[in-house]
């Protein structure tokens, strides 16, 4: 059976591939988009996110936006990689999809709620939105599964040289989710430099003819 995950992201060019992913993936049933301040300032992320899901066809899923920036400190949004709204580059049209009237955190606790199972969190941008619903719905963490988070390393960084930009946005943050409880497991910088997009993978892809 599918497992039911709610997304939190900063799209973000990544960010976009793992909303298409999550979305496509039989082994995941996505229940909620949630969008925080990273890669972009939140009005970019969440925009981006509206548009991305309206082109591939998603439009059954919600999408709120979250934290405008870290708990205790300014965003510093990636505008080196990802340009100012985050998706520097290609000419983004008009957003179909509406965003959700509930705070992000809201959206996670009702969606948490109307699970008849555990729900997973997978969290591809700082941890911003999940520390402040373990903060303030300390009661919801039973009913969560797993946290995935897309961020950290064991090795260099791409900030700094050992910080890894989705932690060193909002460490205050990931170190709350850390020590709230339910099982982690943390993806880092390292894991993911390992998935390289070869022209192989861009033919597969090509192949599947999804897009026009």
């Amino acid at each position: 059976m599918p497992i039911p995950v709610i997304l939190d992201c900063d799209p973000g060019h990544d960010d976009v591939f793992a909303i298409w992913l999550a979305a496509g993936h039989p082994g995941i049933d996505l229940r909620a988009i949630t969008t925080v301040g990273g890669n972009g300032r939140l009005a970019h992320t969440t925009y981006n996110a509206r548009v991305v899901t309206g082109l591939a066809g998603i439009t059954d899923v919600p999408i709120s936006p979250g934290a405008p920036g870290p708990l205790v400190r300014a965003l510093s949004p990636a505008e080196w990689i990802h340009g100012g709204n985050a998706l520097g580059g290609p000419e983004l049209p008009a957003p179909t999809v509406e965003a959700d009237l509930r705070p992000a955190i809201e959206l996670i606790r009702d969606t948490v709620d109307a699970a008849d199972e555990d729900v997973t969190i997978i969290a591809t941008g700082p941890l911003t939105n999940i520390a402040t619903f373990v903060r303030i719905y300390p009661d919801r963490l039973s009913k969560i599964r797993e946290i995935v988070w897309i961020g950290g390393s064991t090795g260099r960084g791409n900030v700094t040289p050992y910080a890894e930009f989705n932690c060193w946005c909002d460490p205050e943050a990931a170190s709350i989710v850390l020590g709230s409880g339910p099982p982690f497991t943390m993806i880092g910088l390292n894991v993911t430099h390992q998935a390289l997009v070869t022209q192989e993978v861009i033919g597969r892809m090509s192949a599947i003819r999804t897009l026009a």
